[in-house]
């Protein structure tokens, strides 16, 4: 049976500015593909560009957006016609029925009744196919709409250009090159501002073939040959079906309950989707990507559009169970990245964009390194890259912040924006880069780093019950409060940012005098009202309501740094109430509609905690190779073909996998 059925593309896409349910967009693509396409409904509002209730087509977007508040670049739109295109572009756009729409992640096929044209479009990774259908007398048209100053040309019926979009971060040059062939002769074309074009055509049925590339021109002609040549909407369609399919499919579940598993199948789609292929293939079929920091073309292979501080909690360690060999090439591309510039990636967009705590990338690599994905020559690069990254104190948008005052100190001043989250990610990834040098047999730097790790302790305050911010004398804030947002604490407050101590729970839970002494805290949390001050933020922020407009007390489901939290009482000897609270979670705050999220699903991230909640275990501090586990939500889960069966409360990789141990 077809598990692509089950899936709503449309999952945590009906959002507003000031209320998350996802913040995403409809995604039409290969899974991990170079290439986007979505519906656009108002390109005027930003990131926010789709709206699922909406009638109004503006064209197909080719789209590299990770998320609405990083932005696109890239961007172009492809507007299918007929008749006379308006030359103003407020006015080109069409209604169409959005119920009678199909918003697949496989193909997008609408009916515009302004144009009274069919269009429909099936991805491949670098690319599309278009078919259209042109019910109208007009002669049939298509435009690219640019968004900033492009250039195309047609020769020999070729349409060959390129656009340099880009939204906020100010690379210096980010162009998309397009080769685009069609199936009938262009009888008339006409130039558009901004370099846009539209081409004309007479006859009714028309078959349209688009490659793109960061490279060259040269190397997007070259996409077009190996990913289009011979190929037809229909078989275009069927090889990203499949591709679809052979993904999903790696995890089987059973449920009198139908509407869960579509909840559980659109979450995992959102899995999928990044982080992004950005490479392409050479002439002699090896790969090369582009470097928007260095501005040049690169050997080898290399992904974006990811934030680590959101993925490497839920995202990474579920590809890791259900592809393993494509995370291996995931991080190979990190890898490449930090050959190249000198420094892991944080935030990619394609370059580094240098937002959030941490450099959570050292999680990945750690977790990829214990649970054997990555080995041999991988294995060194890897600790080579992470162990620079604890030591060397960043440039710009690279490297730890703070990370000077760190190693002075003990933990980052409060004098430095979101001191906690960045002293605890400091002393976490210091655990995460232990573990990589203890696989290398460096124990040295191991020891060094493992110590290093209990830095977060320093920041916790007996007489609270809290981890906060501390100035350089050593003193805590006297105006505390503990619903406090931003300042001391990254998109929450000390409720949600003082557990995130992954690797030292049983630190955690000597501070608060025990195991029972933690689990007083976790209830205290769950029990408390879910109030929140804007604190240093000094608005509130889109998180803020979320939680206040839930039921979980102080857990922050809508945010990554609340997560964790409920798997905590596993680890502490509470299974029991790990179980309630996951199964609650789970259970009230997704489900598969287009407001089916109870937050922004940062690259996947959300989408994947509902998944490890179904499955009944999670990935408590990925680079250790084990699981905390509840209970699972479905009758039965096959996991690659493995079933899983009654689980221990900790449990280790190979186990979950019923592999041998390693020797």
């Amino acid at each position: 049976m077809s598990v692509l059925q089950f899936v709503n593309a449309k999952i945590g896409s009906r959002n507003e500015r000031r209320f998350s349910n996802g913040n995403v967009y409809p995604v039409t693509a290969c899974p991990f593909g170079m290439a986007h396409f979505c519906i656009q409904n108002d390109g005027a509002n930003g990131g926010w560009f789709y709206d699922p209730t909406s009638h109004a087509f503006e064209g197909f977007r080719l789209t590299h957006q990770p998320s609405p508040w990083v932005g696109d670049y890239g961007h172009i739109l492809l507007l299918p016609f007929t008749g006379k295109l308006h030359a103003e572009p407020s006015l080109r756009w069409s209604s169409f029925r959005p119920d009678r729409a199909t918003v697949a992640p496989d193909r997008l096929d609408v009916y515009l009744s302004r144009y009274r044209l069919r269009a429909a479009l099936a991805p491949t990774e670098r690319g599309c196919i278009l078919s259209l259908e042109n019910a109208s007398d007009a002669r049939t048209g298509f435009a690219l709409i640019p968004f900033a100053v492009s250039r195309f040309s047609i020769e020999n019926n070729v349409l060959t250009g390129y656009t340099d979009s880009q939204s906020i971060w100010g690379f210096k040059r980010i162009r998309e090159y397009f080769h685009i062939t069609f199936s009938t002769e262009i009888v008339a074309s006409e130039p558009l501002e901004n370099g846009g074009i539209a081409v004309y055509f007479d006859r009714k049925a028309v078959e349209i073939k688009a490659a793109t590339g960061f490279i060259s021109k040269e190397q997007t002609a070259r996409n077009h040959r190996l990913e289009l040549a011979g190929e037809t909407f229909d078989t275009a369609r069927a090889k990203a079906a499949a591709l679809w399919e052979g993904y999903l499919s790696r995890i089987a579940v059973s449920d009198e309950d139908p509407a869960r598993k579509r909840t559980f199948y659109s979450c995992m789609y959102r899995a999928l989707l990044y982080p992004r292929k950005f490479y392409e293939f050479d002439a002699s079929g090896l790969p090369w990507h582009f470097n928007a920091d260095t501005g040049k073309s690169e050997k080898g292979v290399f992904y974006t559009d990811n934030g680590f501080w959101d993925t490497f909690r839920t995202e990474y360690p579920f590809l890791t169970l259900i592809a393993p060999q494509s995370v291996r090439e995931m991080l190979e591309g990190f890898l490449n990245y930090a050959d190249e510039t000198g420094w892991l990636p944080k935030w990619l967009s394609p370059g580094e964009i240098g937002v959030m705590p941490g450099t959570l990338l050292e999680a990945v690599l750690a977790d990829a390194v214990v649970k054997g994905v990555l080995d041999g020559e991988l294995v060194t690069r890897a600790y080579q890259a992470t162990l620079h990254s604890a030591f060397a104190v960043g440039e710009g948008r690279h490297g730890r912040k703070g990370l000077r005052d760190y190693m002075r100190y003990g933990y980052i001043p409060n004098d430095v924006s979101e001191s906690v989250n960045n002293t605890c990610d400091c002393a976490y990834g210091d655990f995460c880069v232990a573990q990589i040098a203890r696989a290398v047999g460096d124990e040295t730097n191991a020891a060094a780093l493992q110590a290093r790790s209990r830095n977060w302790r320093n920041l916790f305050d007996r007489q609270t019950g809290f981890v906060r911010g501390k100035d350089r004398d050593g003193k805590f804030r006297i105006d505390f409060d503990p619903c406090d947002w931003g300042g001391d604490c990254c998109e929450g407050s000390s409720w949600q940012n003082g557990f995130g101590v992954y690797h030292d729970v049983a630190g955690l839970a000597e501070v608060y005098g025990g195991r029972k002494g933690l689990e007083q805290k976790l209830d205290a949390l769950f029990a408390a009202q879910p109030v929140f001050n804007v604190g240093g933020y000094g608005f509130e922020i889109h998180e803020m309501s979320e939680m206040a407009c839930a039921d979980f007390g102080q857990c922050a489901i809508s945010n990554q740094p609340s997560f964790h939290i409920p798997w905590l009482y596993t680890a502490i000897g509470a299974r029991e109430k790990a179980a309630y609270w996951v199964e609650r979670l789970a259970t009230q705050a997704f489900s598969a509609a287009d407001d089916g999220l109870p937050g922004d699903d940062d690259n996947g991230t959300t989408a994947c905690w509902f998944l490890f909640a179904c499955m009944g275990f999670y990935p408590l501090c990925p680079g250790k190779a084990e699981y905390v586990a509840a209970k699972p939500l479905f009758d039965t889960v096959t996991l690659c073909g493995r079933t899983i069966e009654a689980l221990p409360d900790v449990v280790s990789h190979a186990q979950l996998l019923k592999k041998e141990r390693a020797r």
